[in-house]
């Protein structure tokens, strides 16, 4: 996807291309019309004089003074100032590109009365590559984050441009650009709504989705190896509980390891296999309700209005109607949940590693050692697993059920959804490394078994994990495989390999 028009349906695969991968953006006749529409109601509001928060008003707890129209301007400029308050490193490039690309979405809904010349400005700061450096710590849900992005909007604060970090002013002079003059009520919807969290819950969510596949792939490569039998994964038991996340990783297992002669041998081998291998179906099924719901949330979000107030027209009039479509619960709870359900999920493939790994369980030789003599194998590997899995435990305590008042106690109720969507941000990438870990041990037990004997998809893995690490013959430093594998998970290799191979693994 290289060219995303905006006007239409939004799609969780848009933010993903823009974001990520450098799309660019353009409005379509439908999108900048429903914009010059809603903003002529704004403009309207504004000569007459009638109280509407964030129009007529003072924002916060100062929504009971009214502001004159000459100081209008200068309010909504203060109001950026007021807020850039963000502090610590920087958000990564990718999460700056999916807030002002969800800005777009948000405030080109038709309700919001931004205007269609600033909308155009965040389209040129995507399309032109600039990105706002914005610290990424002490956001309740809204506000300081994305005033940091509008600090750049009116020439302001700093930005990314061609390698190098400079002025809000630099950056745009130097892409042939003009700072904004923010006009009544844009400082207060720049910093409203479900940006930052609805960016970073995207993102989350797409990589989830990626791990939850990838998460089948390893975990029948490391059935196969640990001479598992398919008889947990038969369909007549899948019936027998028929939900449909576990009775599609049941699926996803049996084809992956179709053809492979090593599982047939191995059919009967035990009376039945230890959970990590024989109750994937259940926990990876479960995973995938989870994020299937969290996707349902991320459509709808995607496609709605969530300012403060929101402007609709019926027969002609129209009315502002102040709410909070700013609040951020669902996708903070849906991101709070998709952590839980990594970290269930990843709990389980830390213990296949250890399977691997471990002599006294896998049969295979000690850490999968080539040559015990003088080699510690990939003893190590799986101490990193374990910490990471420790570390998932710690980023599953959910945020959204913390509170802290603010704003004088006008907002004596915050949903902390910020918090949950970065925290699963760094949830998928932890996660990523320790499948990544679980496919390099799967790997270096198949250097044990006779060339040629796995399932044509397990072969394709072997085949792309073999493209970027060798067999281990002899100790060697492990991080830059480790980087390297989770790389091909994030990229979807892994996946594709399996594709290539005949094999369509489903959420």
């Amino acid at each position: 996807m290289e060219l995303v028009t905006l006007g239409g349906k939004n799609s969780l695969e848009q933010v993903v291309a823009v974001a990520r991968y450098g799309a660019k953006v353009e409005f379509s006749a439908e999108y900048r019309a429903r914009v010059n529409a809603c903003r002529a109601h704004v403009e309207r509001f504004s000569r007459e004089g009638k109280a509407i928060y964030g129009i007529t008003t003072g924002l916060g707890d100062n929504c009971r003074k009214f502001i004159p129209e000459e100081d209008r301007v200068k309010i909504q400029r203060n109001h950026i100032l007021a807020h850039t308050v963000s502090v610590g490193e920087p958000l990564c490039e990718e999460g700056v590109r999916a807030m002002m690309f969800v800005m777009l979405l948000h405030f080109g809904s038709g309700h919001t009365g931004f205007r269609l010349e600033t909308l155009e400005l965040i389209k040129e700061l995507l399309n032109r590559n600039i990105t706002p450096r914005v610290p990424k710590h002490g956001s309740v849900g809204y506000l300081g984050l994305e005033s940091h992005i509008g600090m750049v909007l009116i020439g302001e604060g700093r930005a990314w441009y061609e390698g190098e970090l400079l002025s809000g002013a630099e950056a745009l002079e130097r892409a042939g650009l003009q700072p904004a003059v923010l006009g009544s009520k844009e400082g207060l919807t720049l910093v409203s709504g479900t940006t930052s969290v609805t960016a970073l819950a995207c993102l989350a969510y797409y990589d989830g989705t990626v791990l939850a596949r990838t998460a089948d792939v390893s975990g029948a490569f490391s059935l196969e190896m640990l001479k598992g039998t398919l008889k947990a994964m038969d369909e007549r038991l899948m019936r027998a509980r028929p939900h449909p996340g576990q009775m599609q990783t049941a699926e996803n297992i049996r084809h992956i390891l179709s053809g492979s002669r090593i599982a047939e041998k191995y059919r009967d081998y035990r009376v039945q296999d230890a959970l990590s291998l024989r109750c994937m179906p259940q926990l990876h099924g479960a995973v995938k309700k989870t994020l299937k719901d969290g996707l349902e949330s991320i459509d709808i979000e995607l496609n709605s209005s969530v300012d403060n107030p929101l402007i609709f027209e019926e027969n002609g009039e129209a009315e502002a109607l102040m709410g909070c479509n700013a609040d951020g619960t669902y996708l903070g709870m849906a991101s709070d949940f998709l952590c839980i359900a990594l970290t269930d999920l990843t709990k389980m493939a830390e213990r296949r590693t250890d399977r691997l790994v471990n002599r006294h369980l896998s049969e295979l030789p000690p850490f999968l050692n080539a040559s015990a003599d003088f080699n510690d194998g990939l003893m190590m590997i799986q101490y990193t697993a374990a910490g990471l899995a420790g570390e998932m435990r710690l980023l599953s305590h959910p945020a959204v059920v913390d509170n802290v008042p603010t704003c004088a106690n006008q907002e004596d109720y915050v949903n902390m959804g910020y918090n949950a969507a970065r925290k699963a941000c760094d949830a998928v990438e932890t996660a990523r490394y320790i499948l990544a870990i679980e496919l390099i041990c799967a790997a270096q037990a198949k250097e044990f078994y006779p060339a040629d004997q796995s399932s044509p998809a397990i072969e394709a893995v072997y085949a792309k994990i073999r493209e970027v690490m060798p067999p281990l013959n002899e100790d060697a430093a492990l991080e830059p495989y480790i980087e390297a594998v989770q790389n091909l998970i994030l990229e979807g290799e892994i996946l594709k390999a399996v594709q290539n191979a005949g094999v369509d693994v489903k959420l």
